[in-house]
């Protein structure tokens, strides 16, 4: 049965740097939980920053759900 493992970033887009990503600790089911969950922790990443960072460097998520294999 596969899993997904998901990892976020955050990234300025003007010069399409990112942070470092952290991986959430969680494993998800499918691909779709694991899309779902990472568009509501982006929601919340971007709420946390101050609005100036965030326009003027043009601040979004990266995230990508890496399939694992369990045994």
């Amino acid at each position: 049965e596969v899993k997904f493992v998901l990892t976020i970033s955050l990234c300025s887009f003007i010069n399409n740097q990112c942070l470092p990503p952290a991986e959430v600790k969680q494993e998800f089911n499918s691909w779709k939980e694991c899309t779902l969950t990472a568009l509501e922790i982006s929601k919340q990443i971007i709420i946390a920053q101050e609005d100036t960072f965030v326009n003027n460097n043009k601040v979004a998520t990266k995230f990508m759900c890496k399939p694992t294999s369990v045994i």
